[in-house]
């Protein structure tokens, strides 16, 4: 594989797992500390997804999770020693899988904030 590539892909992984601290840690104060009782129902969940701005950031943090996950994955399999043409396989999959992935959850964040 190519160095620089690698070492491109390397640095994309560190800047999400540096962005998931940030989304995560918003992501949790505001789904179980800002929240009375500590959770929020589903109707809570529809009510807070209908500002645009939380919508975004939910997005966000699905995107990073996803890319950081598929990234993960590569280099998993990429340490056991795929051949070159097994890599190319797998990162197509992990391609569908995280576009998948992707396409789903915003699915559902765009139609849970349209809701009500």
């Amino acid at each position: 594989m190519d160095r620089q590539r690698a070492g491109w892909l390397w640095g994309l992984q560190a800047l999400s797992g540096l962005l998931l601290l940030l989304l995560l840690g918003s992501h949790m104060v505001a789904q179980h500390f800002l929240v009375k009782g500590g959770l929020r129902t589903y109707a809570d969940v529809v009510a807070y997804l209908r500002n645009p701005w939380v919508r975004l950031w939910e997005a966000l943090f699905l995107l990073v999770v996803t890319l950081h996950a598929m990234l993960g994955l590569r280099a998993i399999a990429l340490d056991l020693g795929i051949a070159h043409r097994g890599r190319r396989w797998v990162e197509g999959v992990l391609l569908v899988v995280g576009l998948g992935i992707l396409g789903y959850g915003l699915r559902l964040i765009l139609s849970l904030g349209a809701m009500g």
